[in-house]
């Protein structure tokens, strides 16, 4: 994956990674964007709250006994990892087929982190705006839901042609549980990254 212009409006907050992920986002008014973050922050606002602590605990505990067994045989916390990810990949594309409506909008790549998001996209949006956007992890299908503030949508010269704006958004209103879910992503993904740097050497 190319590298994604930095994104430094939460810098001091959290860790930015850049990363490939599902989106999808839609333009809202003020009003909405209150009825929808009071719902979002309520902690039982959605069903599946439970199932993702659940999930992302398991998902914690495998990680550090994988790293544990690492430590004395790389293969097997390796085919242990393989494993894990082709489990997550086969829940992906169950999901996938019970919404087939995400089809239409493929995996882009973003700069991410628990405070915001930035990404190449078609649309010119006004600073200030207001998106509701659903957000899909890769490859454990986590889905974040959030309300975000457009910091900036400038048109890059060296952008894709059919994405030519670079959109910087940040979360201003994000479940507490959706929230550690991100962070703790991102810090799985940077983990991954030194593992991979770790293993080539």
């Amino acid at each position: 994956m190319e590298n994604m212009p930095e994104f430094n409006s939460d810098r001091r907050e959290y860790f930015r990674i850049n990363d490939t992920i599902y989106i999808d986002y839609k333009h809202i008014d003020y009003g909405e964007a209150e009825r929808l973050g009071a719902i979002i922050q309520n902690p039982l606002h959605s069903d599946d709250s439970q199932g993702k602590l659940q999930l992302n605990t398991i998902q914690t505990s495998f990680t550090h006994l994988t790293d544990l067994i690492n430590q004395n045989d790389r293969e097997i916390a390796r085919a242990l990892r393989l494993l894990d990810e082709k489990i997550n990949i086969h829940v992906q594309l169950l999901k996938r087929q019970n919404n087939k409506s995400k089809d239409s909008n493929p995996a882009i790549d973003v700069n991410l982190s628990g405070g915001g998001i930035a990404f190449f996209t078609a649309d010119k949006l006004d600073a200030k705006s207001i998106l509701e956007v659903h957000i899909e992890l890769i490859p454990s299908g986590t889905t974040i839901h959030a309300i975000t503030n457009v910091i900036s949508c400038n048109n890059i010269h060296d952008a894709p042609k059919e994405a030519p704006y670079f959109l910087r958004l940040v979360f201003s209103h994000m479940s507490e549980c959706d929230r550690n879910l991100l962070v703790k992503h991102t810090l799985s993904r940077q983990a991954e990254e030194l593992r991979s740097a770790q293993d080539e050497e």
